[in-house]
């Protein structure tokens, strides 16, 4: 499923015609947004009044529908307002070139979002094989203990929830496990050496609390 936030019925009826494999929720609002129903939100810039708001909008959007990727469409004269530091993963310019909005909603499916294939899941390069209970990186297998495989397992199938240590301790080691809350910190320092710099930040820490899965 695809999110467009959009007023343009023009644009709209465009999106649908070059995105005809892919199923799309229409937002008229910003308030409308619902993080569940898409993995890849579009934007349409000329939706917002200014290049201010569109700016302003997007952190809001963004901390809404965190570790979903967002698509910025730009009309030509927007170009020079644009800022890469701005919350969104990729921009596409409207008129859409045939076959350029497919290839770019499946770039943002394939880098940023989470691919479910049966017993696999992806994150980039990183394929976690649950039924053999391993972790490959660039098709170099990891050396995860159970633990360690158990505690990303459980935070990438949940991203964007936030487990607290005694959680995490709890669902991993089990209710009648006498360690403290710090073995958590510990596997998941060794988690995040494991996977190295590329990968190491989708486990943020949310401070006071615990962890949560960002991708």
């Amino acid at each position: 499923m695809i999110g467009l936030l959009t007023n343009n019925n023009e644009l709209t009826e465009d999106f649908l015609s070059n995105a005809l494999e892919l199923e799309t929720r229409s937002y008229k609002s910003v308030e409308s947004i619902k993080v569940e129903e898409f993995k890849v939100l579009a934007l349409d810039a000329d939706f917002f009044e200014s290049a201010d708001l569109v700016q302003f909008y997007l952190s809001k959007i963004r901390k809404k529908v965190q570790g979903i990727p967002i698509l910025l469409i730009l009309r030509v004269s927007f170009l020079e307002n644009l800022n890469i530091e701005w919350f969104f993963d990729e921009f596409i310019l409207y008129p859409f070139r045939k076959g350029e909005l497919k290839t770019r909603i499946n770039g943002l499916l394939w880098d940023k979002n989470l691919l479910d294939d049966g017993d696999i899941i992806s994150i980039g390069n990183l394929k976690i094989n649950l039924s053999e209970y391993s972790i490959y990186l660039n098709n170099q297998k990891l050396d995860f203990t159970y633990k360690e495989f158990e505690l990303l397992r459980l935070l990438v199938q949940n991203r964007g929830v936030v487990f607290s240590r005694k959680d995490l301790l709890g669902r991993i080691w089990g209710v009648e496990y006498i360690g403290g809350t710090r073995t958590v910190d510990v596997h998941i320092r060794r988690l995040r050496g494991k996977l190295g710099d590329e990968f190491n930040s989708i486990i943020e820490t949310v401070r006071n609390v615990g962890y949560k899965c960002m991708v």
